[in-house]
């Protein structure tokens, strides 16, 4: 295996590890706010706030994920 493909690999498991580290905080933001909106009877509240919760922390993490590549490649 030459170099180039293992790069292409590297940066294609970055990409692959950048969209789960987003796209999980979303979901479970989701379900707990579905969740919590039928337990407490409320109308899309909660699942408004926990979108906006999940979404923060999904870029949080992208953000640290970022970082930490940034510095391995210096």
């Amino acid at each position: 295996m030459t170099k180039n493909n293992l790069n292409i690999f590297k940066n294609l498991s970055l990409l692959s590890y950048i969209g789960i580290m987003m796209i999980v905080p979303i979901f479970g933001a989701v379900y707990l706010g579905n969740l919590l909106d039928q337990k407490l009877g409320t109308n899309h509240v909660f699942m408004i706030i926990c979108i906006l919760l999940g979404v923060g922390a999904g870029f949080r993490n992208v953000y640290t994920i970022m970082i930490k590549s940034m510095k391995k490649k210096k």
